[in-house]
């Protein structure tokens, strides 16, 4: 059949209407959506032909979504979009390639011209490196808050001067990650490292109201997450003090005297004493400290206060009163009597007792001592009195002003868990029949935050948290208050950044590319200990 637009007239034959007109009515509406208004002309196709045109011309035009009903919404139609990767077209593996060789007529020539491919034997691009200038830090007498996130350069030897007693923390470890034995190492000049040494260098100007030298500060507590650089500002901070006048007396690892199993006694107040580990204490402060040690008089109204235990004289004699209190009744029990009355006698023969107690101490040996390195020397030429040269050394450091006093203490969160020493006197307890670390001499000279008993010094302690989680800590329990916490945080980027100099320049890492610098921030969240596995494992 036949029809046009212009002549709207029927041709003989009779088509099916019905079906017609539905056609038209669509292929009307897809026209003036799609701008297709122009005069089209339909004749002499054959049916079949209609509905494949008609079918073609949809699935080219996209559709319009139809509404349910009046109070449907419009969906909007997406534009469609050519596909960001298109896959190559393969060849109909049915015809015959036009192309075609002999693999003996392949020359030696063309196969060089093909493999390997020149991008895979390039030479790279050069990596762009992280470069920090003025990673130095030259002039340690004054240092700002400009100054942080430089290095203080240190000779080895120098190191080994300064801190004799050994470093804190895992500064051993990194000095074994520079492969030169010779070269001078640094150390990060950290934000809180400039606040602790303004606090130390107003300290040791301070004065009482006579004029004479006193700190008031009890101390200050290094707090923070494993890896964020407390042991090291403990470093810095011992180091600098020992520059500029100060007696530091430095203990970078008391968790060996609970963990380390060594020769102990129990004494009659129920400590258990290590002589051999005190030796070692005053050995290796002695080896930093005798001329300042040899500057400072004894003051004799408290030498020999204290016990072979390191416990007071007087504590001691307290134990034995229940047996000369039973021994006088005794006593009057068999011979009451005869001329005074029975309660002034008694108390007579009590005072005698206690007059005949002799507690030993090292007094009887050394009654004398013409300055406080006599006590400490005496100390290590007689192990069982070491203990007690240990406690007669801290109290002597508390009353003496002639020279600032600084005691730095890492791990000090490692002085109150269980020892690894064991005792039957702990079974069935919360301890599970371990000694608790606080009741061994040596961690028990430590574990009091007694900062306020210096006339002239402070103390600063760190946390370490590489042996144990951190769970609830509660520094206030013992005696710390809030204003002398401070927290060691994170690298910021700018430290990072140095950080990473410092050890390219060690020749730890090796083309460590600029671009990837804030990615192993990220990595690491700016934590030295991860930053230091991850960059020597991978660089």
């Amino acid at each position: 059949f036949g029809w046009t637009r212009e002549n709207n007239e029927r041709p003989d034959c009779k088509p099916d209407v019905h079906g017609m007109r539905s056609v038209l009515r669509y292929v009307k509406t897809s026209c003036r959506q799609h701008s297709a208004r122009s005069q089209l002309a339909w004749t002499g196709w054959p049916l079949q032909s209609w509905r494949s045109a008609v079918t073609a011309s949809s699935r080219q035009q996209p559709q319009q979504s139809l509404r349910r009903s009046a109070f449907d919404l419009p969906v909007e139609q997406k534009e469609q979009t050519e596909p960001k990767y298109k896959l190559p077209e393969i060849a109909n593996p049915d015809e015959p390639s036009q192309e075609t060789f002999r693999l003996d007529e392949v020359s030696a020539t063309e196969i060089g011209d093909l493999w390997p491919p020149r991008d895979l034997v390039a030479e790279p691009p050069p990596v762009e490196e992280v470069r920090r200038p003025h990673l130095w830090l030259t002039d340690t007498t004054s240092v700002g808050v400009e100054d942080v996130g430089r290095f203080i350069k240190f000779e080895r030897d120098e190191l080994i001067e300064l801190l004799p007693e050994g470093p804190c923390g895992e500064l051993a470890r990194d000095l074994t990650l520079v492969p030169s034995s010779t070269r001078p190492v640094g150390l990060m000049l950290r934000k809180l490292t400039v606040e602790l040494i303004g606090q130390l260098s107003a300290c040791q100007r301070e004065t009482d109201g006579a004029g004479q030298p006193r700190i008031r500060k009890a101390g200050f507590l290094l707090d923070g997450h494993k890896g964020t650089g407390k042991s090291q500002v403990l470093n810095t901070i011992a180091m600098w003090a020992r520059q500029n006048g100060w007696l530091v007396v430095l203990e970078p690892n008391p968790s060996r005297y609970a963990k380390q199993v060594a020769d102990i006694k129990r004494s009659n107040n129920g400590v258990y004493i290590q002589n051999e580990f005190a030796q070692q204490f005053l050995e290796a402060t002695s080896l930093a400290n005798r001329q300042m040690l040899e500057d400072l008089p004894v003051d004799f109204s408290i030498y020999g206060t204290r016990a072979i235990d390191g416990e007071s004289v007087k504590a001691t004699n307290r134990l034995y009163e229940p047996l000369i209190d039973i021994t006088v009744d005794r006593e009057l029990a068999n011979d009451p009597p005869s001329d005074s009355s029975h309660g002034e006698e008694r108390l007579q023969r009590i005072a005698a007792y206690r007059n005949k107690i002799r507690v030993p101490s090292m007094t009887h040996q050394l009654p004398r001592p013409v300055n406080v390195w006599e006590i400490l020397e005496f100390g290590l030429a007689n192990e069982s009195f070491a203990t007690q040269a240990v406690s007669e050394l801290f109290l002597q450091l508390q009353r003496q002003t002639m020279h600032p006093v600084l005691v730095v203490v890492d791990e000090w969160n490692q002085c109150f868990p269980v020892s690894d020493y064991v005792s039957i006197r702990y079974d069935n307890t919360r301890f599970g029949g371990k000694i608790p670390a606080y009741h061994l001499t040596m961690p028990r000279v430590f574990h009091n935050w007694d900062g306020k008993l210096y006339r002239r010094g402070l103390k600063i302690y760190a946390t370490s948290w590489m042996l144990q989680n951190r769970r609830d800590y509660r520094p206030d329990l013992l005696g710390v208050k809030e204003s002398e916490i401070r927290t060691v945080r994170s690298f910021s980027q700018h430290e990072f950044a140095s950080y990473v100099m410092y050890l390219r320049l060690m020749k730890v890492l090796h083309n460590f590319p600029r671009s990837d610098l804030e990615y192993y921030y990220m990595l690491t969240q700016g934590n030295g200990y991860q930053a230091r596995k991850l960059l020597s494992t991978l660089y």
